[in-house]
């Protein structure tokens, strides 16, 4: 029997075991050497100073104390790229937001880098503060989801959404829209109040449809918090576009119909009803709807085809004095605005120097008359150009900002070249907004000039009828339209007759009736027509239609 301390047979103590132990020994050893050799690497001194610094709220020295470190440190160096980031976050602290936004690209680092879900939680800070400024959001783009909170994921794939929809990428912006579920809150109205929007622009009804109604459903489903009223009422407006749009005026009158009064939709929603009881053949209710429009407490408000609108109902009951009443005074006040309005876009300015321009108008109301700043607020009012001109102002508030930084630190060459970067950058943004501004307005001015060649036909048509020169088509609608008013309608508890005396009664906007019955004869219709029983229902096509701006939902508003 062998003891223990012998050696087993045939085992030779300097052979494999003591070697195996040996080695391993020296492994640990080596191991323990390699921890002690390499000690997590310090802060830089001048970065401990600089945080110390912005903790005690003294931004502008923590500033130059960077600016001056930035220099000595070679690409790449984990000290570089954590002084750029301390930098950033000292522009956030000063809301020098474009500033920081170059701070923070400077800072390259990936993926699995402890920094980066940091700077890509700055970018969104940025693009909270400049929602106009469509930079961050390309930032942002480049991240996969697990680089964000998950709190802040309804609002990035909301960006990332309405910036494919902007680029005229619809299926992108519709992959992204779609994965926003009801606990993203606002963003989820947001979001499918622009997919509704990109299934129209995509001649996709049905889908369009359930987006919208998909608004509606949010107050069964999760309530009606403080930002709910706003997005229901725009999916009303967009839903009784859409179903106008697809001639079931019915279905649009009923949506329509509940757009709450006072909100910024009503006064739309009141003309968008009156095309759609235009082509109800319910001209009573039509021209109620004009006689709200037409009241002293909307004269601020550009509605010109609303006048057009009532020189055709005019016509059609072959009124034909009043008709050309209604037309001259139409022409009497929209030819010259139209010309003032040409003078307005004509000349030789540059982008910038039209928002310059506009930026003048908006500080002297006095500049232009009464009328054509009416079409100025119609047509300024565009959510995206609303953006655009806000990012600007903000753009000129950091570079008040910037000048201040400079005269109160000592790294003054770097607060200039800073306010370089920005003034290049606003420069950019100013010319962007001008274009804009400048296309929307002349489109509103072919909006204009096509509602006046309308009103001029219905002049012409006039003119015409009064000699009895009507043709095929505009007998048949004057019977057809002749059938339809002279119904007799059913009285109800809802409405009183009331001669009207030049006196709006505030409360009953928007429920007024027009008794209007047709002055047409015989003469006036086609050969042996004979109204059929039961009245003439509306017949698609038979009316004209209103402009293309009424008839589709538009694009969001908003961030």
């Amino acid at each position: 029997m062998t003891r223990p301390d012998q050696n087993p047979p045939g085992q030779n103590p300097s052979g494999g075991v003591r070697r195996a132990v040996a080695t391993a020994l020296l492994v640990a050893t080596a191991c323990a050497s390699l921890l002690v050799a390499r000690p997590a690497r310090a802060a830089h001194p001048v970065l401990d100073q600089a945080k110390a610094l912005m903790e005690d709220e003294r931004y502008y020295d923590a500033f130059g104390k960077i600016a001056s470190l930035l220099p000595t440190l070679p690409p790449g160096d984990a000290n570089r790229i954590a002084a750029q980031f301390l930098m950033g976050k000292v522009m956030l602290s000063l809301k020098l937001h474009q500033s920081a936004l170059r701070s923070f690209d400077e800072v390259t680092v990936g993926p699995g880098h402890p920094l980066y879900k940091a700077k890509m939680r700055a970018y969104l800070t940025i693009q909270r503060a400049l929602p106009g400024n469509l930079a961050t959001v390309e930032r942002l783009s480049d991240a996969k989801s697990s680089a964000f909170e998950p709190a802040d994921l309804p609002e990035i794939r909301y960006l990332l959404g309405r910036y494919y929809f902007d680029a005229a990428e619809h299926d992108k912006a519709l992959k992204k829209l779609r994965e926003i579920q009801t606990g993203g809150g606002v963003f989820y109205l947001k979001a499918r109040y622009l997919m509704g929007v990109t299934y129209v622009i995509k001649n996709q009804a049905r889908p369009a449809l359930e987006a919208f109604k998909d608004i509606l459903r949010f107050a069964d489903r999760v309530g009606r918090p403080d930002f709910y009223p706003e997005y229901e009422q725009k999916a009303l407006m967009a839903l009784g576009r859409l179903f106008f749009s697809l001639n079931k005026h019915e279905t649009a009158g009923r949506y329509y119909d509940r757009v709450n009064e006072g909100t910024s939709h009503w006064l739309d929603s009141l003309f968008e009803l009156g095309w759609t009881y235009f082509h109800l053949r319910r001209l009573d209710r039509v021209l109620g709807q004009l006689h709200t429009l037409n009241s002293p407490y909307f004269e601020d408000r550009y509605y010109p085809e609303a006048r057009v609108l009532e020189a055709l109902i005019l016509f059609r009951t072959c009124r034909f004095p009043e008709t050309l009443v209604v037309v001259q005074r139409f022409l009497r006040d929209y030819k010259p605005l139209r010309k003032e309005l040409d003078n307005q876009l004509g000349g030789e300015r540059s982008d910038a120097e039209f928002y310059w321009y506009l930026a003048s108008l908006a500080a002297d109301k006095e500049g232009l008359s009464v009328a054509l700043r009416r079409i100025f607020n119609a047509a300024l009012n565009d959510r995206e150009l609303q953006r655009m001109f806000t990012l600007v102002s903000k753009l000129g508030a950091e570079q008040a900002a910037l000048a201040k930084l400079k005269r109160n630190t000592s790294a003054t060459k770097e607060a200039q070249r800073l306010g370089d970067d920005l003034g290049r950058v606003r420069n950019v943004m100013i010319s962007e907004a001008g274009a804009m501004a400048r296309k929307r307005l002349t489109q509103v001015r072919q909006e204009l000039t096509e509602i006046i060649r309308q009103g001029l036909r219905i002049k012409y048509e006039t003119l015409k009828a009064r000699r009895n020169s009507i043709n095929e088509k505009v007998r048949l609608s004057m019977a057809r339209t002749a059938a339809a008013v002279n119904e007799p309608r059913s009285k109800d508890d809802e409405h009183v007759v009331w001669p009207f005396d030049g006196s709006y009664w505030r409360d009953e906007l928007g429920g007024y009736t027009y008794n209007i019955k047709s002055r047409c004869t015989q003469k006036h219709f086609p050969p042996g027509w004979k109204a059929p029983k039961g009245g003439v229902k509306a017949k698609v096509g038979d009316a004209a239609a209103p402009a293309k701006k009424t008839t589709k939902p538009t694009a969001p508003a908003g961030k």
